[in-house]
């Protein structure tokens, strides 16, 4: 399986913990140098930064499109893909996750957590090396580990023309998956996370997305307009929370299992 790596080319520390993490577990990975602020024009800078519920600031539009490029290149290679951002702490079962879910037929599996519960099934979908699988019917936040197959790759890009960009782990939740799943335990999470689960910190980092939100003076649609998307964007949420209120379905925080994360 193929795993990429964004990472800014100005972020050594992150690409140097990176290495370290990647060579302590065996696996080879690429770097894949993020898409900055200077690379978007204001032209087209203009022309997304309001498709989503909120205005999208220059630094949200450059991340969502790192990761488009790699949607598009996972239909491209038309092979799944490890996705991550460069601040993915990932546990030691990693390689052997990989190996058994590299010949899954899914299309998009997550992988971490983020300090918010989601809405997952009370079922199990799969057993693998100790850990489950489960539907995932909402995500939450949190872009920075996630396993990607062409379908599920082709069905955020017809998101995107269907409805434009959003925050990348938005348009992640948002799309239809077609039985998207969620490892529990978690087997990823980002750096800044670490206190929130009492884990060691192996390398100490701070959102790079942390305070970018759009701040100018607003150019282009009326608030009305973000309010409307927002109120639909709440309501195909009520319905799923109708599943959890009639008990097909549970919103818990999904808990990293600690023990086996020990890059240091």
């Amino acid at each position: 399986m193929n795993i990429y790596i964004i990472n800014l080319a100005t972020a050594h520390e992150r690409a140097a913990f990176q290495e370290k993490q990647f060579l302590k577990l065996g696996l080879n990975f690429e770097t894949v140098n993020a898409v900055t602020v200077a690379d978007v024009s204001e032209s087209y800078y203009q022309r997304v930064a309001f498709d989503w519920e909120r205005p999208l600031s220059r630094a949200e539009v450059s991340c969502y499109l790192s990761h488009q490029s790699l949607w598009q290149r996972v239909i491209d290679e038309n092979q799944p893909a490890l996705i991550l951002e460069d601040d993915a702490y990932v546990c030691d079962d990693l390689p052997q996750l990989l190996n058994e879910m590299s010949e899954m037929s899914v299309n998009y599996i997550n992988l971490e957590t983020r300090s918010r519960k989601k809405v997952v099934s009370k079922n199990i979908e799969r057993e693998i090396c100790g850990y489950t699988l489960r539907r995932l019917y909402y995500g939450g936040t949190g872009a920075a580990a996630y396993l990607l197959w062409p379908e599920g790759a082709r069905r955020l890009l017809a998101m995107e023309r269907n409805s434009g960009f959003a925050l990348a782990d938005a348009q992640i939740c948002r799309t239809r998956m077609g039985g998207a799943l969620q490892v529990d335990c978690a087997v990823a999470i980002q750096l800044d996370c670490c206190d929130r689960y009492q884990m060691a910190s192996p390398h100490q980092t701070q959102s790079t997305l942390a305070n970018t939100r759009y701040q100018q003076k607003m150019i282009g649609p009326s608030k009305i307009y973000f309010k409307l998307r927002r109120l639909r964007s709440q309501l195909a949420l009520g319905v799923i929370n109708l599943k959890v209120i009639f008990g097909r379905v549970q919103r818990r925080e999904i808990m990293p299992k600690v023990s086996r994360f020990s890059v240091h």
